[in-house]
């Protein structure tokens, strides 16, 4: 043990000898940890904010939809009113919830005439297409449970179905969608790309324009700091809610392209699953051409896909640690160049060879231990900075820097091997003559 200590004692002076290519050795270990370590983290944040988001919703909730992922309009197959009210007639159920996605921009400006287009100019050029032509409309029916229609406005403010975001205003009521009144209320990454930097309360009374129908907007959201990052992206906040009816009048299109249903009793999810599987075939002639599926299978299945994706970036990182790792090596053979007479002198005095391969390999894995310290200190610097400027925090859990530092170790253990080899079978007479 004596021994042991004494060789790390002089693995320790030998990297403060030289601070300065010490550092730049450790250098490539930073980045390498850094980079694992945080992505890695953005994986796992990402894994938690969906995870969130589908909790959020009930573990009661089924999801119809196509069974082709190209929904209406581009290949996939979709719902009717039967189909619907198919759905209804199973016992048991809150609420169905329809939804259909209408295929016309959005802007909050009005569309630009053609007579006033330029040769190179498209007839629905508005002033920030960029920004916001790629949203689409999305619709709720009526809701009804039993027979009676239930209070649409408390219904989807209360049960937190699209966002847990309070909305400035509301939604439209009943008289509204036998009217097919043309409202519509923005959640909150509608409202971040049509109206940025403005609160909602100021938006709710303007005017949005789908295709070229005007709609006055009569709630809106207020992305809080969370949404920053994903608002962009997200099409679970990138929804303006106008009533159905009111879409089947402005566009041709009259189909459902899938529905939300809510379980009376969350024991019964399953079997509620099968009867309402069990009526659609029936109604649609035992073609199965749509998927229900839970909570619970919704969550397994994209917690293996960004599990997968999270191990990838993790995979990606590791590239760089190798090369940090062989870095350590190639300073390290250098070390054991320039330092041939002091192994010479040490082994003329009594050290073994296991002596000086501890003390070189120590000093290999002391490299990568500090550099991988740094790496770490610095993710959770970049995961603070994340939080403040995105409103999107990584997940960095003890897992993962247990993770990292076992990599680390590794990559100084292989590394460190060779130099510490060669420096313990110079012979003693031939590295005291070196100069």
């Amino acid at each position: 043990m004596y021994k042991f200590l004494g060789n790390v004692k002089l693995a320790i002076k030998a990297i403060l000898g030289k601070k300065i290519r010490s550092f730049l050795t450790m250098l490539g270990v930073i980045i390498g940890v850094f980079s694992i370590v945080l992505l890695i983290g953005i994986g796992e944040g990402v894994k938690d904010e969906v995870t969130g988001q589908i909790e959020g919703f009930g573990s009661n909730m089924l999801m119809i939809m196509p069974a082709s992922m190209g929904g209406p309009g581009v290949g996939g197959s979709s719902f009717a009113l039967q189909d619907l009210e198919t759905i209804e007639s199973v016992a048991g159920l809150d609420y169905v919830i329809p939804m259909a996605i209408v295929p016309l921009p959005v802007s909050d400006t009005a569309p630009v005439a053609p007579s006033q287009l330029g040769p190179d100019q498209a007839a629905l050029t508005t002033d920030d297409s960029a920004g916001s032509s790629g949203l689409m409309a999305q619709m709720q029916q009526r809701v009804r449970a039993g027979g009676s229609t239930v209070d649409v406005e408390h219904l989807a403010i209360n049960s937190d179905l699209f966002s847990d975001q309070p909305i400035e205003g509301r939604l439209f009521n009943q008289e509204e969608y036998d009217n097919e009144d043309k409202v519509a209320t923005l959640l909150s990454g509608a409202s971040a790309q049509l109206f940025p930097d403005v609160t909602a309360s100021d938006i709710v009374g303007q005017t949005v324009y789908i295709g070229k129908e005007a709609f006055t907007i009569i709630g809106a959201q207020q992305p809080d700091e969370s949404d920053d990052l994903f608002a962009s992206q997200s099409s679970m906040t990138n929804v303006v809610v106008i009533p159905m009816s009111t879409a089947f009048s402005i566009t041709e299109e009259k189909e459902i392209s899938q529905m939300v249903v809510s379980v009376t009793n969350a024991e019964e999810v399953d079997s509620k699953k099968e009867e309402i599987r069990s009526a659609l075939l029936e109604t649609r002639e035992g073609v199965e051409d749509f998927m229900i599926t839970t909570q619970e299978e919704i969550l397994s299945m994209l917690d293996q896909i960004l599990s997968v994706l999270t191990t990838m970036l993790g995979g990606i990182a590791a590239i760089s640690l190798l090369v940090g790792g062989i870095g350590v090596m190639n300073i390290m053979l250098v070390s054991v160049t320039e330092r041939t007479y002091e192994i010479g002198l040490r082994k003329a005095i009594g050290a073994s060879n296991n002596d000086i391969l501890t003390q070189f390999l120590v000093e290999a894995i002391f490299l990568t231990f500090l550099g991988g310290t740094i790496g770490v200190l610095l993710a959770f610097g970049g995961a603070a900075i994340m939080d403040s400027q995105f409103g999107f925090a990584p997940t960095i859990n003890l897992q993962t820097v247990l993770m990292a530092y076992s990599f680390t170790a590794l990559v100084g253990i292989v590394f460190g091997v060779a130099p510490a080899i060669r420096a313990s079978k110079l012979d003693p007479i031939t590295a005291l003559r070196y100069e």
